[in-house]
């Protein structure tokens, strides 16, 4: 294998079930956290990623998520076996920059969920941005009350454009969520709750529940509402819904470089538990 040419070229729906297979059973395979299945994603973005061959073989493979104002991550990414890791990786890379040029991607980040991509990644340009942190909340009493700024009420199939609105302006461009993604947040999730200010959307919750354990998966405020207690309401409405069916652990992610939202999840009882993943970027000339 190693004297074999690589030959890297865009994925087809012919190539799912090879594409699927290889990301079932290699050991050296990273999927980004994410509302959708593999199989989900590729039937929508097969147009993001590229596989490289060996013959008639799937040596590897890599998909990126679509551009959001010119950032985008690295989905999935995946490899046969650690004869040539170096070399896949540094093919596949080579032709998804090439697609990133083309389509004006600036900045292309990683989550490293597997402590073996670093290595690869490294020469390819990558490095270390940022850290997305755990923390987590087991029974404690919640904070008093303020005076209900905002009316909370659950999330409909309607209120997508708005949220996919709120999204953008709480979050930089990296770290929004696609509305396609929205809506089959919306779609699956135990908790879907917007508060409505003022005749508009102003802020949002996602949460999850699975096997004994919640998991608050997005909470975002528009600047020009935050400060007043909305993401305060928000949280303890989630907390108290919680509450009601009770779980043995909630969590929550955050950026280690966010301390607005620490310190709101602190005030709430939440921990750090360690449990933290870098996050890698390369910026594209």
């Amino acid at each position: 294998m190693l004297g074999t040419r690589l030959d890297v070229r865009p994925y087809q729906r012919q190539h799912r079930s090879a594409l699927l297979e290889l990301s079932a059973f290699s050991q050296w395979t990273h999927k980004h956290l994410d509302w959708r299945s593999i199989s989900q994603w590729l039937d929508q973005e097969r147009g993001h990623v590229y596989l490289a061959w060996c013959g008639t073989e799937l040596a590897g493979y890599i998909g990126l998520s679509p551009p959001i104002e010119g950032c985008s991550w690295i989905r999935t990414l995946g490899i046969r076996d650690g004869r040539m890791p170096g070399r896949v990786i540094d093919e596949l890379w080579e032709r998804a920059e090439a697609h990133c040029r083309r389509l004006r991607i600036r900045h292309v980040a990683i989550l490293m969920l597997t402590n073996w991509l670093s290595t690869y990644l490294l020469p390819c340009g990558f490095n270390y941005a940022d850290d997305v942190i755990t923390m987590s909340h087991i029974g404690c009493r919640l904070p008093a009350a303020r005076t209900a700024p905002a009316r909370l009420r659950p999330a409909e199939p309607k209120d997508v454009p708005h949220i996919a609105a709120v999204d953008r302006l709480a979050f930089p461009a990296l770290w929004r969520m696609a509305e396609t993604d929205i809506w089959q947040a919306l779609r699956i999730c135990a908790h879907a709750t917007v508060a409505d200010r003022q005749g508009q959307v102003a802020a949002y919750q996602f949460g999850t529940r699975h096997e004994g354990v919640g998991h608050l998966a997005r909470l975002a405020v528009v600047p020009a509402q935050q400060r007043l207690g909305i993401g305060s309401q928000l949280l303890r409405r989630f907390l108290s819904e919680c509450q009601r069916s009770p779980l043995g652990t909630i969590s929550v992610n955050t950026q280690l470089s966010n301390a607005p939202s620490q310190a709101l999840y602190g005030r709430f009882g939440f921990f750090r538990n360690n449990k933290d993943y870098e996050v890698w970027r390369k910026q594209i000339a």
